[in-house]
């Protein structure tokens, strides 16, 4: 398995991908638009996608966005997005992109990588505590709808 930044070459086979996950979310497909957002995204670089290919097949993509702490005066990244598609969950897929964006963030001297996850997402629970994050005890998070 191998794991690379998306560049626009990729968004024919990374958007359906990103289509059928924002659709297991509840979105409405939107697959030009769904298209385009992730191509102003790279083009901008205002998001950080890995994606994992074995051989020639797309198995899975996360997306990161950058942000910034004040307070310790470094970049935090926002990991907004994981998703491998079914048939290839029992592959380490995950976990792997996990350890590549972990090792992208350590090198470019991240504070911290933030994941928010359903409460009762077990599953996700589990595989974030496997590659090392740790239940944030300090802060609740909250949020305004607009």
């Amino acid at each position: 398995m191998r794991i690379v930044p998306a560049e626009l070459d990729h968004l024919d086979r990374l958007a359906p991908m990103f289509v059928h996950y924002r659709e297991l979310y509840g979105a409405m497909p939107q697959q030009a638009e769904s298209k385009q957002y992730l191509a102003e995204r790279i083009k901008k670089h205002e998001a950080i996608i890995l994606l994992a290919f074995e051989a020639d097949k797309l198995l899975g993509f996360c997306l990161v966005y950058p942000s910034f702490s004040s307070v310790s005066l470094r970049p935090i990244w926002i990991l907004n997005d994981l998703y491998v598609i079914e048939g290839e969950r029992r592959k380490k897929v995950a976990k792997q992109l996990l350890q590549a964006i972990a090792e992208q963030a350590r090198a470019n001297n991240v504070l911290r990588l933030r994941v928010s996850i359903s409460a009762n997402n077990v599953i996700a629970q589990r595989l974030y505590e496997s590659a090392k994050f740790i239940e944030d005890q300090r802060f609740r998070n909250y949020i305004l709808l607009l």
